[in-house]
């Protein structure tokens, strides 16, 4: 197996830092080999060692609903475990060796000491770590998204949209693996006093930014939850009341967001022979993403009237960020994120509330579409017949 030179090894991992850096972190480094084909990390199990890979070839993996969905490859300078450097956590994913490897190991029992009296060493360490476990976790979502991507046209009947929202809950619980263990590590080194300054402000970043992810990922699993296609239930509904109760319903689901709506309700309006609670969660998709993807807080409307083809429509328009003409066709389809690595913005949640409203108002024998501009906002309107 080929020999690796630690110093060196280390410099390409990581280039933030300096010589006198390299040469400390150098001190817990334990150098091991693995053969084709062995774990070196396990999913699910406990850990405290980071690795840097020197040599050989090695694949991401992580499971979902009994299957083992491959993440990515990587090769030399490549590291993996980070997460034990804040603390006996568990691993996220299982790390398999696709050639003979060498690898750098290094003991979180070891590292500390060493960090402790090296501050520098561990504010420049802990800034790279933070960065790679964005565009780690940035990867695995994007490549679950393409994986469920593939499966949606498997899914044209009701006991298809079952296995499709089994699937998302199991994907769901891997996604929010991720936060937790992040927001658990950090907040073990603040106990111990590991963090100061500049390495305190970056874990309270972190830990912010988590826990904001993990509420959006509970907001997606409470909507996904509450669908239920085999048990609508029609009957003659108010229109006007379904609004402010999808309207108070999404409030609370954003926590009170303070966002100013204006509420315009044709006179006169029909009741709409509908499920009530359905049609309800439908209008709270689309203004749950009226509020979200309006990060300047601007007012949104909503509003509900009749048209000339004997048609009900709901309106909800907002100012916000848009969608670019490429994308809105592919908004209906669950689990797509459409913000890339890099944007200014990036929002919580997986992606499901449109694939949510759309499901429903085509059981109302309806239809829903968007109009967007990029920079300026987004209009959904409901279609629905005002007989069924």
């Amino acid at each position: 197996m080929t020999n690796i030179d630690p110093i060196s090894l280390l410099h390409n991992a990581f280039p933030e830092l300096n010589e006198e850096d390299i040469a400390t972190l150098n001190q817990a480094a334990d150098s091991q080999c693995y053969a084709a084909g062995t774990d070196i990390l396990l999913e699910g199990e406990t850990g405290t060692i980071l690795f840097v890979l020197g040599s050989g070839q090695a694949d991401i993996l992580v499971h979902a609903n009994d299957h083992e969905i491959l993440i990515d490859s990587v090769g030399p300078n490549s590291y993996f475990g980070e997460m034990a450097f804040l603390g006996e956590t568990t691993r996220t994913a299982t790390i398999r060796a696709t050639t003979d490897c060498h690898v750098l190991a290094i003991d979180e029992k070891d590292f500390m000491p060493i960090a402790r009296a090296n501050p520098n060493l561990l504010r420049n360490l802990l800034r790279q770590i933070v960065g790679h476990l964005r565009r780690n976790d940035q990867a695995v979502i994007s490549e679950l998204n393409a994986k469920n991507r593939d499966l949606e046209q498997a899914y044209a009947d009701l006991a298809e949209q079952e296995e499709l929202r089994t699937k998302f809950i199991a994907t769901l619980s891997h996604e929010i693996r991720t936060p937790l263990t992040s927001v658990r590590g950090f907040l073990g080194l603040i106990t111990q006093g590991a963090l100061q300054g500049d390495s305190l402000r970056v874990a309270i970043e972190s830990i912010s930014r988590n826990v904001e992810r993990m509420v959006g990922l509970t907001n997606d699993l409470l909507l996904m939850y509450e669908m239920h296609p085999t048990s609508m239930e029609f009957s003659y509904v108010d229109l006007a009341d379904v609004l402010i109760e999808a309207l108070n319903d999404a409030r609370t689901a954003l926590n009170g967001n303070p966002t100013g709506v204006k509420l315009d309700i044709a006179p006169n309006l029909p009741q709409l022979y509908a499920d009530r609670r359905a049609l309800t969660l439908a209008v709270r998709a689309l203004t749950e993403n009226a509020f979200k993807f309006n990060p300047e807080q601007l007012p949104i409307s909503i509003r509900a009237a009749t048209n000339g083809n004997n048609e009900i429509t709901i309106t909800v328009q907002d100012k916000g960020i848009g969608i670019p003409p490429a994308d809105q066709s592919r908004i209906f389809e669950p689990f797509v994120r459409l913000e890339k690595e890099g944007s200014q913005y990036l929002f919580p949640g997986l992606g499901v509330g449109l694939t949510i409203a759309r499901f429903v108002v085509e059981r109302h024998n309806g239809r829903i579409d968007v109009s967007s501009t990029p920079g300026q906002g987004s209009t959904f309107t409901i279609h629905l017949p005002q007989t069924s």
